[in-house]
């Protein structure tokens, strides 16, 4: 796990972002959750985007992914503008959203869910093969592969939730709180294959953590999220690095 206040991750892949945000403003209900949101994620980076409770992270997400439309503003994905694209058809394009609290499927087994995973996969061959690659990442999914999801542990179930999503072999994934209610084992696991899914796949991955200091210590690149608006961003190793996300998020006195 790499330390926060080194230097610098290397920077990825250089070209037109993978993910932009322009100027989102997206609402629930008359709450304005987020404002005027500006945001990139370029080919092969992690980026963090950390923030206190009800800064608007988890909004970010599902704005992104299609299951919230932003009332105005624009989010493009591979050159594309896919504002208002149903989340189906985002996912079939590449994009792979694990949410908060995962979201398994408690009275299917392991495979089965990996199975659910695959829906827009046609190629049998194909499906099995990505089987057999999340068992291959997370060697204790196989050993648990016809147990019902909602047996395992929370730690379990989040390994599960990020195999499924890796179903689609997505280009970008999407990782809201992946160590939310986790014990400090499984907390190291977790990051320890999110940084594998992006050295060794190439994986971009926008990575939404409480645990400022473990998302930070992975990512190339961050955003400090407050209310709803971007108050800061700049190169991980900076931002873990300022003063005020230190006293914030860091613990530090």
């Amino acid at each position: 796990m790499s330390d926060p206040m080194t230097m610098p991750r290397p920077a990825a892949t250089g070209g037109a972002p993978l993910l932009e945000l322009s100027d989102i403003h997206t609402y629930y209900g008359q709450i304005h959750a987020l404002k005027g949101l500006n945001m990139t994620v370029n080919p092969g980076e992690i980026v963090a985007l950390i923030g206190g409770n009800g800064a608007g992270k988890t909004t970010t997400l599902r704005t992104i992914s299609g299951m919230m439309k932003p009332k105005t503003g624009t989010v493009t994905y591979q050159g594309q503008n896919v504002t208002g694209v149903p989340a189906y058809t985002i996912m079939q394009r590449g994009m792979s959203h694990v949410p908060e609290g995962r979201r398994i499927f408690p009275q299917l087994s392991v495979r089965e869910n990996l199975e659910v995973g695959a829906y827009t996969v046609r190629d049998r061959k194909v499906i099995a093969e990505r089987i057999e690659e999340g068992f291959n990442l997370f060697p204790r999914l196989r050993e648990r592969e016809n147990q019902l999801g909602g047996t395992m542990s929370g730690g379990e179930q989040q390994m599960l939730a990020i195999a499924r999503a890796l179903m689609v072999a997505p280009k970008l994934l999407l990782l809201d709180e992946p160590s939310m209610g986790l014990s400090p084992l499984f907390v190291e696991a977790i990051f320890d294959i999110v940084e594998r899914l992006n050295k060794e796949r190439g994986t971009t991955i926008l990575l939404v953590e409480q645990n400022a200091s473990m998302a930070l210590g992975i990512a190339h690149r961050a955003y400090v999220l407050q209310t709803g608006e971007i108050k800061l961003s700049g190169a991980a190793a900076d931002i873990a690095a300022d003063e005020s996300v230190r006293k914030a998020y860091l613990g530090d006195e």
